[in-house]
């Protein structure tokens, strides 16, 4: 077993019927484990990288029908998300202000959680590149379809 083997384990595939070929990643020494993907999501025609959590033998059926509901409701979703980045984004140029939010950020990632039925408002993430900041995401977490905070990388 070499070094990555015995922090990351092995290398699994698993074909999902919904999300695709997505790779198993298990972070042994976090205990958490997760898969990786890219599909096509449907409001903007795009393909986006997921980040879905879990065990194996892959995503639940609670999971992919979350992701469906985010697909539904991504629209609505945008005038919190923009209101959120232009605060943060007001720290750095004060007079900031975004015309058309679905021209100048574009969305890369998301994730998906471990969704539990119990759980009134899972925790997700979006990751959105701009042309506003080449050098940066703006990863903006959600609590259930509401703008939690929003997170600049770079």
């Amino acid at each position: 077993m070499g070094f990555w083997s015995f922090l990351f384990g092995e290398n699994i595939r698993v074909e999902d019927e919904y999300f695709g070929s997505l790779k198993f990643v298990q972070l042994k020494k976090f205990d958490k484990s997760y898969f990786q993907g890219r599909r096509l999501f449907t409001p903007i025609n795009k393909e986006l990288e997921l980040g879905i959590d879990g065990e194996l033998p892959g995503p639940t059926i609670a999971q992919k029908e979350f992701y469906r509901q985010i697909e539904e409701n991504y629209h609505t979703l945008i005038p919190g998300i923009q209101e959120l980045i232009t605060d943060q984004f007001r720290n750095w140029k004060p007079e900031f202000t975004i015309q058309d939010f679905t021209q100048e950020f574009w969305l890369v990632h998301l994730s998906i959680p471990a969704v539990e039925q119990k759980e009134q408002e899972p925790k997700w993430e979006l990751a959105f590149e701009t042309i506003h900041d080449q050098n940066h995401t703006f990863t903006v977490y959600m609590k259930g379809f509401l703008p939690d905070y929003v997170h600049i990388d770079g």
